[in-house]
Formats: structure tokens, C-alpha cells, sequence
């Protein structure tokens, strides 16, 4: 391909494409939020209950990650059926072959969701501490496992070569030495968006991330925004540097296709986008406040950042998927007329997710509240 993506492609396909990086992209949204929420409170739980109980961020990740967590399963059916139309043949045979250990991402998400719930609720709030912690670790624990298995998932759709293999050796597992810096490159890009995410809340339940930070706002010494600060440039940098990890591992001719003409400009942007970041959350770290157009700086580049990841990364399956071959799938797929349906219900469920987040708001603990129940049992 000579044309960056999605372009260059075949137009049913690059408008499936298009929609499936512009859901996907949603979808990380939340997910992100999820993810490394819950092992933000997971570490801010094993520091003990007077630390946790003086941090804003863990009274309203406590109060927001069961329904964030339901935003990001809504968000996921989306690329889910996209991801199935586009890349059908490989996304089946990888869970094939992956079979209970792929299903049982099922019921660990289960546990996670209600393990959330049972964190924030009056019967572990009269337990010992000790609780606390445990379950808090279960739930980052069950994320986690999630985060491997849809990586492992994920390789394997892309590496055909393996398919027979593992399919002959009867193992439920799939080794790869990118598996690792490419889950790590995911883990930790979910940090810098939980901070971007953070800060918004912040200035809706008044935390006062724009005003000059207070010495009583301080936990372990650092003010609610260099708390965020830590976290968004802790995020980078291990996520940049388990990206390099992840890039060495793929071939020279992938590396040379997605660097040219296929994702090379997104590559660029995507290069700017984390600046931008670091540039914002370093200023931040040293004044220990986010002034609105530094907030919005970063919401900018958190933005454009997640759009250049996000086809960054398709642009490397498109190294081992031939997309060109479905087209006329695609294409028949196009004239059956089902996308005003999907276009208004997409609306629809977008008005019922803002009107719900409205109503959290509205009804969810304020930090102080958040303080007394965690100074509970």
C-alpha cells in the first residue's frame, strides 16, 4: 500500500475499517480508565488506610470504576463485531484454537465487575483493612489477565505460520516474544489517559486541580495533580520504551511497511502527541496545578494520541492479513442497508451513556464522603 490508512484500501472496506479504529478508539476511553484505575487503587490500597483515605483520586475511583467498568463492555460490542467482519477468518481461528482459555476471560470479567461493587459497598466497608487491599488486588489481577489474554489473542490471529502447530500440540497457550513489551505497551498506555480522565473529574467534583495546591492536599508529599502527574509520566515512558521493545521484535519488512508510506505519518503524529503530553504533565509537575488551556493541551494530544495507536497497530495486522481478499464481503455487506440502524442506535446509546454519567454525578460520594467510608472496619 502507497496511501496512509485507512486510505488506499477499497471503499467498503476502508469505511468498515474507519468505523472499526473510530470505535475501538471509544473503547479504549474506557477501557483505559478500568484498567489502570483499578491498579491505581490496588497500589493505593497496599499503602495503607490513612494514605488512601487522604487521596482524592481513590475515593472517586472507588465510587466510578464499577460504572465505567459497564462503559467499557457497551463500548467493546462496537469493534467486537467490527473486528469479526474485518479480520473474520484469523479472529476465529485464533479463538479456536486458544478455546477454554480464551473463553475464560468470560467469567473472570464477571468476578472483576462484581469484586468492584463488593470493594465499594457497607459490608466490607465494617471488615478488617486487610480486606480492602485483597480485593483490590483481585480485581487489578482479573484486568490483567483479560489485558494478556486478548493480547495473546491478538498475536496469534497474526501469526499463521503457528496456527497448525498449536492446533496439533493440543496447548492452550501462545509463546511469542512480543507478548510481553506489547502487553506492557498497553498496560501502560492506559496511565496517561487515567490521569487525563482524573483531571477531568477532578474539576466536576471540585478537587481543585487548576487552583495552587494546598499542603493538607498533599499525600506522601505530592498534591492531587503531581499524584497525576507521576501516574501520566510514569505511564509514558514505560509504555514508550516497552513500545521499542515491542518494534524490535517484528521483522524487518513490517517495520519497514508500517515506517513508510502505510502508517508513517501517524507514526509522526503519534510521536507529537506524546510530547505534547510530557510537555503538559512536566509543566504540571512543577507549578502542582493544570491550568485550563494545559488541560486541554493534553486532552488534545491524549486524543490524537489514542487515534495514531490505534492505527498504528492495525496497520501492523494489515502486514499479515490481506483485507483485499474480503472486500467483496464488504462491499455486499454495504448494500444491505443496516448502517442508518446502526448509526441511530449508536446515538441513542451514546444519549443513554451521557445521560447515566450525568446521574453518577449527580448522586455519586463527594472525596470527603469517600474518606469517612474508607476510614470504616
Amino acid at each position: 500500500m502507497n496511501a496512509a490508512l485507512p486510505f488506499g484500501l477499497p471503499g467498503a472496506t476502508a469505511f468498515y475499517l474507519a468505523l472499526y479504529l473510530a470505535t475501538f478508539v471509544v473503547h479504549m476511553v474506557f477501557m483505559h480508565y478500568v484498567l489502570a484505575g483499578a491498579t491505581y487503587l490496588a497500589c493505593g490500597r497496599l499503602l495503607g488506610k490513612a494514605r488512601c483515605a487522604a487521596c482524592e483520586w481513590q475515593g472517586i475511583l472507588l465510587d466510578w470504576l464499577p460504572f465505567a467498568t459497564g462503559l467499557a463492555i457497551t463500548a467493546g460490542v462496537a469493534p467486537l463485531l467490527f473486528v469479526q467482519m474485518l479480520y473474520g477468518r484469523e479472529f476465529a481461528t485464533a479463538n479456536l484454537l486458544l478455546s477454554h482459555r480464551w473463553m475464560a476471560i468470560l467469567p473472570v470479567l464477571i468476578v472483576c465487575f462484581y469484586l468492584l461493587y463488593l470493594q465499594k459497598s457497607a459490608w466490607i466497608s465494617r471488615r478488617q483493612w486487610v480486606w480492602r487491599p485483597l480485593v483490590s488486588v483481585a480485581v487489578c489481577a482479573g484486568f490483567l489477565f483479560i489485558a494478556l489474554s486478548w493480547t495473546e489473542n491478538h498475536l496469534l490471529m497474526l501469526d499463521q505460520a503457528a496456527w497448525p502447530r498449536l492446533y496439533e500440540s493440543g496447548g492452550l497457550r501462545y509463546e511469542s516474544a512480543g507478548l510481553l513489551p506489547r502487553l506492557a505497551a498497553w498496560f501502560f498506555l492506559a496511565f496517561p489517559s487515567l490521569a487525563i480522565e482524573l483531571a477531568w473529574q477532578g474539576r466536576l467534583t471540585g478537587v481543585g486541580t487548576h487552583a495552587v495546591p494546598q499542603p493538607t492536599a498533599a499525600v506522601a508529599g505530592l498534591s492531587p495533580v503531581r499524584r497525576l502527574a507521576l501516574t501520566a509520566g510514569a505511564g509514558l515512558v514505560g509504555c514508550v520504551t516497552a513500545a521499542v521493545l515491542y518494534w524490535s521484535t517484528l521483522s524487518a519488512a513490517v517495520r519497514a511497511a508500517v515506517a513508510g508510506p502505510l502508517a508513517g505519518p501517524w507514526l509522526a503524529i503519534l510521536g507529537g502527541a506524546v510530547a505534547v503530553q510530557a510537555a503538559v504533565w512536566f509543566i504540571a509537575a512543577i507549578r502542582g496545578r493544570l491550568s485550563w488551556p494545559l488541560l486541554v493541551a493534553a486532552t488534545a494530544g491524549w486524543i490524537v494520541g489514542l487515534v495514531a495507536v490505534a492505527v498504528v497497530r492495525e496497520a501492523i495486522r494489515l502486514t499479515a492479513v490481506d483485507l483485499a481478499a474480503s472486500a467483496a464481503s464488504h462491499a455486499a455487506a454495504l448494500r444491505i442497508g443496516g448502517l442508518p440502524v446502526f448509526l441511530v442506535f449508536a446515538v441513542l446509546n451514546a444519549a443513554a451513556i451521557i445521560w447515566c454519567i450525568y446521574l453518577v454525578r449527580m448522586t455519586t460520594h463527594s472525596p470527603m464522603k469517600d474518606k469517612v467510608i474508607d476510614r470504616g472496619g
